[in-house]
């Protein structure tokens, strides 16, 4: 039972690195762009929106290119879970 648990942790702790590592990504690139966008002048507020536009492209395109890996990973926690829930009946 408890390597069930396990499992389904490792899977949960995967998932919140991967997390981890997109938002790290974006807030990467936000500071080099504002930096850029400082040293070419343009207004604080302006640099916000295009700042905001930028974050949602770089969410929407980690989104499309992890989708996939995310699916797969809730998909072996969901039955693991499931196997975990059944496994006390079985034995019975």
């Amino acid at each position: 039972m408890d390597n069930f648990r396990d499992v389904i942790n490792s899977l949960l702790q995967l998932l919140i690195r991967l997390g981890d590592l997109i938002v790290a990504g974006i807030v990467t690139v936000e500071l080099w762009l504002r930096d850029q966008l400082t040293q070419f002048g343009v207004p604080q507020n302006i640099q916000t929106v295009i700042l905001l536009a930028l974050a949602a492209v770089l969410i929407i395109g980690s989104l499309r290119l992890f989708g996939g890996l995310i699916r797969v990973a809730v998909v072996l926690v969901l039955i693991l879970v499931a196997i975990h829930v059944v496994m006390p009946l079985v034995q019975h």
